[in-house]
């Protein structure tokens, strides 16, 4: 599978691990680690498991109509005629007089709803890469700031088998063929567009972390409490100037 894959910072938002656990961890600051400071359990909506959004997929799989795939892609021919980066994509540069509200509805989805939304039905396959990039980061745009994929600086990143080896330490997955374990971003939000379906394999997965969390609670507490403590993160190779290899 070849897709694209954007990072984005929503203005109005500010780092968080499911709804509510950034506001322990901002407080935790003040007081020593212990268990009776977390909460108990999570039940908003972004506690689900697979089961749930599998029996109501009314409320994350949204197939765009002839109207908002024509809005869409007179917005990119527009930004593409400005002759302009598209990573500096702004969301006054892509009007959606009418998807706009779509996309605020969904940027709310995905900070304090399930968390998660597909959209299906624009045809790729007779658009150029930079329209469906253009596409891409300019829905972006209408949800957030973007922010690199790497220590290059890129916005955009392209997930796809460049024949890398999955076990050189320097090596980013996404550029092999070999599957991803469950992980997060350093960002609210991630997109990923499809451009070319693999012949097998490729398939995207998720989980709620406040479903994992709540099972952690219940079943290893002990543990749930090491994840609230600091975590080193490799860079993979790409390292900074001057930087640590490792967050």
């Amino acid at each position: 599978m070849r897709s694209l894959r954007l990072s984005s910072n929503p203005k109005t938002s500010i780092p968080r691990i499911g709804n509510g656990i950034w506001h322990f961890m901002k407080k935790r600051r003040r007081f020593s680690t212990c268990l009776d400071q977390i909460p108990e359990r999570f039940t908003g909506p972004s506690a689900w498991v697979g089961k749930e959004l599998q029996e109501s997929q009314s409320d994350w799989l949204n197939h765009l109509s002839d109207g908002q795939i024509a809005e869409l892609e007179a917005a990119a021919d527009h930004y593409l005629s400005l002759d302009m980066d598209i990573g500096s994509i702004r969301k006054e540069d892509f009007p959606l007089p009418y998807f706009s509200e779509h996309l605020s509805r969904l940027a709310e989805k995905l900070l304090h709803g399930i968390g998660v939304e597909v959209l299906r039905g624009l045809p790729t396959a007779s658009y150029s890469l930079a329209k469906s990039a253009t596409i891409f980061c300019g829905i972006g745009a209408h949800l957030g700031s973007a922010r690199s994929q790497n220590a290059s600086g890129h916005i955009l990143g392209h997930v796809r088998d460049m024949g890398a080896d999955p076990n050189d330490t320097n090596t980013r997955i996404y550029q092999t063929n070999a599957p991803q374990t469950f992980h997060t971003d350093s960002a609210d939000v991630v997109g990923l567009m499809c451009l070319c379906e693999a012949k097998d394999g490729g398939d995207s997965l998720l989980v709620s972390a406040e479903t994992i969390y709540n099972e952690m609670r219940e079943r290893r507490p002990d543990l749930l409490e090491k994840l609230f403590d600091p975590l080193a993160t490799d860079r993979r190779g790409e390292v900074p100037e001057g930087m640590q290899p490792f967050l």
